[in-house]
């Protein structure tokens, strides 16, 4: 019984001492927290960079009255996911290399300034990942921070054009590409007024150096409508400070589907030009001239010289215009008259003026019978006044008698003034 009783015993003062031990411990460590919080910290700050670039790792104690004895640095990355010790700083900045990245890591830090940052050159992608930055201080031990890295890939960004060919399916209208990228980027389309009549389709791929490569398709039925309109490409990326917009013209290519002749000048014609309505234009050698009644072809190319029009030229022309579509007829027919020049004309006026002149001037001069000359006797203007076919009295005249009166007329005013005469 009383064995029994000093097992008991012992054990629960082996419990107390046990529980002791770990309250100690507990309140240590709660005394060393409480010591880091209000006294001494590492301060970091994550970084990321663009592939191939470089990184700095900034890392930097505040003002502490212990001794530092050395500055660590661990990593956890793709490359090895395992912590380890790459790179130690002693004193008066001497420096030390671990675990093979050597002349990679510089640093660009002060011990005596607590200062602990360095540099990684070319970043890769299996860079990525924790950096430890570790201050072994003297009496109280290591204190550290951790620093996230991460590498990003600028996208390179095209738009290409698929040339679709008029018709009545649907097709792949254009492709713009975000390739290369880290983290994947972000593609879509302005159509503006075919937003309703055209959509798109994106796809991701992911490169063997885990790069992303992003592609949209944008998709419609290739109507002759369609042909030269603007629209644009808009990529995001985080890398990217702004959106960046690329502009396309949507290409249809399609069959001459109308051919004008039409001379270069309204005026002074040198040479017709074939006006093709088609996509793409017909090649010099597409275009081809011919004269109706000409068995051969006479001309390649859009433009036919005509130097000089004259008759000779007259006849339908004919120009046949083809690309690797199709091809259409154009024609134009030329009549051209033959007038007598400008001097021609002058001198012809100049004989009518001159004929009409001695024509005038030998009339005057000869004076025929049948023109009528102007008198200015007053008592052949009197006699003219008579009618031409009266008849003339040819009886003599008798100078002695008197002249006769006619009683049924009244007495004239010459014969009263005689009567008057006589009287007195």
């Amino acid at each position: 019984m009383n064995g029994v009783s000093f097992n008991r015993l012992e054990q629960e003062m082996l419990y107390y001492h046990r529980w002791r031990s770990k309250t100690v411990i507990l309140l240590f460590v709660y005394f060393l927290i409480c010591v880091r919080i209000s006294g001494e910290e590492v301060i970091g700050h994550d970084t990321a960079v663009e592939y191939g670039e470089r990184a700095n790792l900034l890392c930097h104690l505040t003002d502490t009255k212990e001794d530092i004895t050395l500055i660590m640095w661990k990593k956890t990355t793709k490359r090895k996911t395992e912590e380890d010790i790459f790179f130690v700083i002693h004193q008066d900045d001497k420096t030390e290399h671990i675990n093979g990245l050597g002349d990679r890591v510089q640093f660009i830090g002060s011990f005596a300034e607590r200062n602990g940052s360095i540099q990684l050159r070319g970043m890769e992608f299996l860079d990525e990942g924790t950096y430890t930055c570790i201050f072994n201080l003297f009496p109280s031990g290591p204190i550290a921070t951790y620093i996230k890295a991460s590498v990003f890939a600028r996208p390179a960004v095209t738009v290409k054009g698929e040339e679709p060919v008029i018709g009545c399916l649907e097709v792949i209208l254009a492709s713009c590409f975000a390739s290369n990228a880290r983290p994947a980027a972000e593609v879509t389309w302005r159509l503006g007024e075919l937003e309703k009549s055209l959509k798109t389709r994106t796809n991701h791929t992911v490169n063997a150096n885990e790069t992303i490569t992003v592609v949209s398709y944008l998709l419609g039925v290739p109507f002759k409508h369609l042909h030269k309109k603007n629209i644009q490409c808009v990529v995001k990326h985080n890398s990217l400070t702004e959106h960046l917009v690329l502009n396309y013209t949507i290409d249809i290519h399609y069959p001459p589907e109308s051919v004008i002749i039409i001379p270069d000048s309204s005026t002074d014609v040198n040479e017709f030009r074939c006006i093709v309505d088609s996509n793409p234009q017909p090649t010099l050698k597409g275009y081809n001239w011919t004269r109706v009644n000409k068995s051969s072809q006479f001309f390649e190319g859009n433009r036919l010289p005509v130097p000089n029009m004259t008759p000779e030229l007259n006849g339908l022309y004919i120009c046949n215009a083809s690309n690797k579509y199709g091809s259409a007829l154009g024609s134009l027919y030329v009549n051209v008259h033959a007038e007598p020049s400008s001097v021609c004309w002058v001198l012809f006026v100049l004989l009518i003026i001159v004929g009409l002149a001695v024509t005038v001037g030998a009339i005057y001069k000869l004076k025929p019978g049948w023109i009528p000359v102007p008198s200015f006797n007053t008592e052949r203007d009197q006699d003219s006044t008579q009618p031409r076919d009266s008849p003339v009295d040819l009886s003599p005249v008798q100078a002695d008698a008197p002249p006769q009166s006619n009683p049924e007329s009244p007495p004239s005013e010459g014969s009263a003034e005689e009567r008057r005469t006589a009287e007195i």
